[in-house]
């Protein structure tokens, strides 16, 4: 492929025009770009070969600065955020638009003004402000996509990104707290004494059969939850999160694991638990007119009793850990999830295969739930979790 300037006759003097040459399946082909009238012959060699250069390298020229800001509310956001998972784009949307963050600190910058100095000084801010180093991690995770995507819209011309050599603080793992099985007992005993159900039925769900995720929870649904005499187990599969705009959207679980079946033992504590709320959820369905919480199982407990988002969960335990339990320490809402996988561990003979299977960190297909040999070994380990929590008394 070629290209070269041309000069030829119009009625109204001379023009310019470029010529495309190739080959087309052996045969030759010209395509041809006439420029507009008076455009000087110097600056039609200067297009020919930008032509050119795009041909053989791609897109080449720059496009009209940019700011930071206007880049990723016009652009970045508008069409490349559309298929992403719905939380995803809540976490990028925080980490642009919260007090202090990408929005306010980068935003007035033209893109190609925002160099590694710039960013590490960024950086340096964010640790004296005191924000985790994972924090740290995901603003800076989030810059260098957004201007990877900036370089790839010739926005900027870049050799390399300016995030590729930040000195990024290091990581700290930390562990997840865990209650005791005492001090779950406690938390039990005082929800039931004081008629909160969606603490007992958080903590129960969560401390003691297979400590399901916030999301997870909250898109229980009672068809669901089988409560039989022969049988009785929870099927996970589905999670509600909150969007931007803080709608509440159906999403898969997690991870493919997340779509499991949990066992229950039949009249055990859980089973007897969930039992009592679908009592109560029915008589709610049956005789408030204004009931719009559907089939869901976490509901609010109040007009017009609908869904429960995610945040109002986590309020609710901390609000009850407040009152009812000062004497204990309020963790996270997932540390209950936490709490499961520690009592699990702590029992004699409970297997690891039952205990990630259940909390959905295992590959077994949740449909061949009676088939499969491991099923009859969960059953029977989450009996020991049961035997365990119905021995342990509460000390006064």
């Amino acid at each position: 492929m070629t290209f070269n300037v041309e000069k030829v006759p119009r009625k109204d003097g001379y023009r310019y025009r470029i010529v495309k040459n190739m080959v087309v399946n052996g045969v030759r082909k010209r395509t041809y770009k006439v420029l507009p009238k008076g455009t000087k012959k110097s600056v039609a060699e200067k297009i020919c070969n930008e032509m050119a250069l795009n041909a053989q390298f791609g897109q080449f020229m720059e496009k009209e600065p940019l700011t930071f800001q206007e880049y990723v509310d016009e652009v970045y956001f508008s069409k490349y955020t559309n298929y992403i998972s719905v939380t995803t784009r809540a976490s990028y949307t925080r980490l642009y638009n919260c007090p202090g963050g990408l929005k306010e600190q980068l935003g007035n910058y033209l893109l190609s003004e925002i160099t590694t100095e710039v960013l590490q000084d960024l950086i340096n801010d964010y640790v004296k402000e005191g924000k985790s180093p994972k924090s740290i991690r995901n603003y800076i995770s989030l810059t260098s996509s957004i201007m990877a995507q900036a370089m790839k819209d010739n926005y900027m011309k870049r050799q390399e990104l300016p995030t590729n050599y930040l000195r990024l603080p290091e990581l700290v793992q930390e562990e997840g707290k865990a209650y005791t099985l005492e001090q779950v007992r406690v938390m039990l005993d005082r929800a039931q004494k004081t008629g909160n159900r969606t603490v007992e039925l958080l903590i129960g769900i969560c401390c003691l059969a297979g400590g399901l995720r916030r999301s997870e929870l909250i898109g229980l649904r009672w068809e669901d939850i089988v409560l039989d005499k022969s049988e009785a187990y929870i099927h996970v599969q589905r999670a509600i999160v909150e969007d931007v705009d803080g709608n509440l959207v159906e999403k898969q679980t997690k991870t493919k694991a997340g779509n499991r079946i949990i066992p229950i033992i039949v009249d055990g504590t859980v089973y007897q638990i969930l039992q009592k709320a679908r009592k109560e959820h029915m008589k709610l369905q049956s005789s408030k007119p204004d009931f719009q919480g559907g089939n869901s199982v976490f509901i609010i407990a109040k007009k017009p009793y609908n869904l429960m988002a995610p945040t109002t969960l986590y309020k609710i335990f901390r609000r009850f850990m407040k009152r009812e339990c000062p004497d204990l320490p309020c963790y996270r809402l997932h540390d209950l999830r936490h709490t499961y996988f520690s009592l699990c561990s702590s029992i004699e003979g409970f297997s690891e295969m039952s205990i990630t299977s259940t909390g959905g960190h295992s590959t077994i297909q949740s449909t061949k739930r009676y088939q499969h040999p491991i099923m009859q070994k969960t059953i029977a380990d989450m009996a020991k979790l049961e035997e365990m929590f119905e021995k342990t008394e509460i000390v006064s």
